[in-house]
């Protein structure tokens, strides 16, 4: 009896971590994808990265320093985008700061600190930077286009 307990929480544990795994990689092809769509939504003049680079970041190990270029490249084509609409704001940071900080708590939870301590931080900024991602995303929608305000001379 000992010996089919100690198999069924092996089982248990084991569809546990299929679940998760599951659920986190179908997770990261949503968020990738979405990191896609607002390249696409770009210009190809002012893109930075080609919308395809971005499943770059599915390889392992790579990824850990493609992420942060990534996340460069992305803010730097909608930046180039918004300017070359006229839509431009000098303060805005297009997204790198969410998705730095991102890149910045998964790869120390990977190599050095405890990934409970880390994981939970990154989730959060991943979530605030795939929010920012889809605000650009509905800004840059074509017909979208609001024309800045006119400067009199005053």
């Amino acid at each position: 009896m000992y010996g089919q307990n100690q198999f069924l929480e092996m089982l248990g544990a084991l569809g546990c971590a299929v679940t998760a795994f599951v659920l986190s990689f179908t997770l990261s092809l949503s968020f990738l994808s979405a990191i896609g769509r607002a390249l696409r939504r770009v210009a190809p003049e002012n893109r930075r990265m080609e919308p395809a680079r971005v499943w770059l970041n599915l390889i392992p190990v790579f990824n850990l320093v493609w992420a942060a270029v990534t996340v460069e490249r992305v803010a730097e084509s909608l930046r180039n985008e918004f300017r070359s609409r006229g839509m431009d704001d000098p303060d805005e940071g297009y997204g790198r700061g969410c998705g730095l900080a991102t890149v910045a708590f998964i790869v120390p939870g990977v190599w050095f600190y405890p990934a409970f301590v880390t994981f939970p931080i990154a989730f959060i900024c991943g979530i605030l930077y795939w929010r920012q991602l889809n605000h650009y995303v509905e800004r840059l929608k074509p017909g979208a286009y609001i024309p800045p305000p006119m400067d009199e001379g005053w």
